[in-house]
């Protein structure tokens, strides 16, 4: 593992003082080395402290108002403009020398309340959407040179038009007449259209895409797309959203139709305590989004959403369940973070300037190099029992699971067939709610033929048969084992022989076929039985040794790759998420096999 204190050491650009040296630079030194533009969101309420004054104008050479600029804040009586908090940032943006970034003309969640609840007409929402943007753009004309015009107007999921007040009253096409307002307003200025969830290539990326190249076509004033980048842990590898293929790609495509990118509102949420592998993750994640940027060619900024983590809004618990996250660049006392110096550092080296990692640390970093210490897959530790009569010895909390063979298990609901199978109690994962009392113990066993999995699940609030088993099985009341029969337990994504198989509650119902979801599960020939018990449920399920997807020979100490999980539902969605897998603390195991345990078979005979 890298060492925190490592990638710490640079503690000396945390901005406490505003002195600046070549041998401690700051992220806007690096930045205008590279004509590039590292922004952040900034709130007129902490400038009163100093440290985030002296943070913002030392680090960054962009800003972009967090809420300032929003309709909602600008005009809340119809006609009536308050402009005097966005001057205070216009101003404070100026005597820096800081370019601002106006964010945002048109978005539906902060639409005035007097014209989200009025009715007027088309041709009446029309002259209210040109007056707000010709008295906004017009106050600030040659001032600010950069605007989201329209901030999220597509749907998520099928990529159509959100439904809006602008919508509804206007029409799909006020997008068009809001660009073609503000182009009259500042024919100098840069107008981009920007979203959340497009960084990749889906159904909203595409919809973007072709928005643009119509708008290009039919000579629809827009210079860029912003691409918020608000991401969690994990989004960059191979196969997300957000890696460097499928974001360059996306990127290339947009850039190739004649406008700019920007990546206007990053940050990176992470289950649980903000530890120091979570850290160094985040690190490498930070650093990976920035060089797809860079190597783009039409990528010409890069703007965190927040400037310290105690500010960030993702600590409100409205928008996300982890108080304690830690998604930016700057810690709670403006300490630089791994991620502003991973970023650092790749700045420097494409500027040409002295690195401020070495290429090992670099390397350990992007994962292209293991550490020296705790690089690859747990060790298994001499086995023990504690109860004589054990089938295996007894697991390795989060790490190993002794699974006896030859065990025949009849699947009918019982567990006599069970008895003195080696059981694992799971009671914590990073989605656990105050009074929670659900908690799940499994067992996995094998014969010549087929291995055995055993859920018991205690869970007072049963909630099944509301979501659609193929596509949001997860959702509701369920529980998961994984199987990685590929030998390879460093695999990082998924491959034949790695499966995820999600077992729904519904199953007590006895459907004709079995309620399974997950990744490749449909190779994996399952088998269920279900039943209803006094404080939850139990699920017995098998699959073949050999299928068409891998081969299971089971030897005395020979290791599979593992995982279980449980999703817990007392309402309309999921609210309990139990790992076994001490590596798993994202919620990973779906894409990424490497966070599984290990599954090591036990002779009972030996």
């Amino acid at each position: 593992m890298l060492c925190l204190a490592l990638l710490l050491a640079f503690t000396s650009l945390a901005p406490t003082t505003a002195q600046s040296t070549p041998a401690t630079p700051t992220l806007r030194e690096m930045a205008d080395k590279n004509k590039f533009y590292v922004g952040a969101a900034v709130y007129t309420y902490h400038l009163s402290d100093p440290l985030h004054v002296e943070t913002v104008k030392t680090q960054f050479n962009m800003m972009t108002p967090e809420n300032e600029a929003k309709a909602c804040e600008l005009q809340k009586a119809r006609g009536v403009f308050n402009f005097t908090k966005m001057d205070q940032l216009m101003d404070f943006a100026e005597q820096n020398n800081m370019v601002f970034r106006g964010h945002t003309l048109v978005w539906h969640s902060c639409t005035p309340n007097w014209f989200s609840n009025g009715k007027f007409s088309r041709d009446e929402a029309i002259q209210i959407l040109r007056d707000h943007i010709m008295t906004v753009v017009g106050r600030y004309k040659g001032r600010i040179p950069i605007w989201d015009v329209v901030n999220e107007g597509i749907a998520d999921g099928n990529g159509k038009m959100r439904v809006t007040p602008w919508q509804q009253m206007i029409g799909d096409d006020y997008i068009e007449l809001a660009f073609r307002f503000a182009h009259e307003a500042d024919p100098e200025a840069l107008l981009f259209y920007n979203d959340y969830g497009a960084e990749g290539m889906n159904a909203k990326s595409d919809a973007i895409y072709n928005m643009v190249k119509d708008f290009k076509a039919r000579g629809v004033p827009i210079d860029g797309v912003g691409l918020q980048a608000h991401l969690t842990l994990g989004d960059t590898r191979n196969g997300r959203g957000a890696s460097p293929r499928i974001m360059g790609e996306n990127i290339k495509r947009l850039g190739e139709l004649g406008v700019q990118v920007q990546l206007t509102e990053v940050d990176i949420k992470h289950k649980g305590e903000p530890t120091e592998d979570i850290l160094r993750q985040e690190a490498a994640e930070y650093r990976s989004v920035l060089q797809t940027c860079l190597d783009s060619g039409y990528c010409t900024a890069f703007i965190v959403w927040g400037v310290t983590d105690k500010y960030s809004w993702l600590r409100d618990s409205r928008f996300y369940d982890n108080p304690k996250v830690a998604p930016l660049l700057f810690d709670d006392h403006y300490q630089p973070k791994p991620a502003f110096t991973a970023i650092l550092d790749l700045l420097a080296r494409r500027a040409g300037e002295p690195p401020i990692l070495s290429d090992d640390e670099v390397a350990i970093l992007t994962g292209e190099k293991k550490p020296d210490s705790g690089a690859g897959a747990a060790a298994v530790p001499a086995p023990t029992k504690s109860d004589p009569a054990q089938l295996a010895p007894d697991s390795v909390a989060g790490a190993v699971y002794y699974a006896p063979f030859p065990v025949t298990i009849t699947l009918d609901g019982e567990t006599d067939d069970w008895t003195n199978v080696p059981r694992v109690t799971v009671d914590k994962g990073p989605t656990l709610p105050a009074g929670n009392d659900t908690s799940y113990q499994f067992a996995v066993t094998a014969d010549d033929k087929k291995l055995y999995f055993l859920a018991e699940v205690k869970d007072s609030k049963l909630a099944y048969g509301t979501h659609n088993p193929a596509s949001e099985w997860y959702l509701e009341d369920s529980v998961e084992f994984y199987l990685n029969t590929t030998g390879d337990l460093k695999l990082g994504e998924y491959k034949p022989g790695v499966v995820q198989i999600g077992i729904l509650a519904a199953n007590i119902t006895k459907p004709d076929a079995p309620l399974i979801g997950g990744g490749n599960s449909d190779t994996s020939q399952v088998s269920v039985v279900a039943v209803k018990t006094e404080d939850g449920y139990r699920i017995e399920a098998s699959v073949p040794l050999v299928t068409d997807a891998w081969k299971i020979v089971p030897a005395h100490m020979g290791v599979l790759g593992f995982q279980s999980h449980l999703n817990g539902s007392s309402a309309d969605t999921r609210d309990t998420k139990l790992i076994w897998s001490a590596a798993d603390t994202q919620d990973e195991s779906w894409s990424n096999p490497s966070v599984f345990g290990q599954l090591v078979f036990w002779d009972k005979t030996k």
